[in-house]
């Protein structure tokens, strides 16, 4: 017996179906799951843009140190890169010249000098103690999570958890 065209033509029309609700899905949860980072980053460029007169935003980040801190790193109008940090509620705003202290480069190379990682997953600005702090996770040799907290004025280990 042969199929006709039309059964056929059934189960492709079913087959291209399910494949546009399920990128459509995804798309949509990708989206839900990412408005809260999006809001968090246009906050804190506005903060950024106000207090610390950027004209340009490089980067974004958030940390969670002792409590949860986003920085936009950006040159000011007057060409001053530098490191804006927000606490969470967007009450406290402190402005770091990226000259202060060692950049994020300098931080990586002491990461993987002195602990050799298999993964850098994440690094940010933050405060920590009052002071600023750059915040590394990484995944250790035996895949283990890992969290450096190094102070940005001189880059000494403050905090040190490993094998999370």
């Amino acid at each position: 017996m042969k199929r006709s065209r039309k059964h056929n033509s059934h189960w492709f029309l079913i087959f291209m179906a399910t494949i546009i609700i399920l990128i459509g899905g995804t798309s949509i949860i990708y989206h839900e799951v990412r408005k809260p980072v999006d809001s968090a980053k246009s906050q804190s460029l506005k903060i950024a843009k106000k207090y610390a007169h950027l004209k340009t935003e490089t980067d974004f980040s958030w940390a969670n140190t002792e409590q949860t801190f986003y920085t936009v790193t950006g040159v000011t109008k007057q060409n001053i890169p530098v490191y804006v940090i927000i606490s969470n509620n967007g009450k406290k705003v402190r402005i770091y010249k990226q000259a202060a202290g060692i950049d994020r480069n300098t931080v990586l190379k002491k990461i993987w000098n002195t602990y050799n990682p298999k993964k850098v997953t994440t690094i940010s600005m933050g405060i920590y103690k009052q002071k600023p702090v750059w915040e590394v996770a990484y995944m250790n040799g035996s895949g283990q999570l890992c969290l450096k907290t190094l102070n940005f004025k001189n880059g000494a280990v403050v905090r040190s958890v490993n094998n999370i």
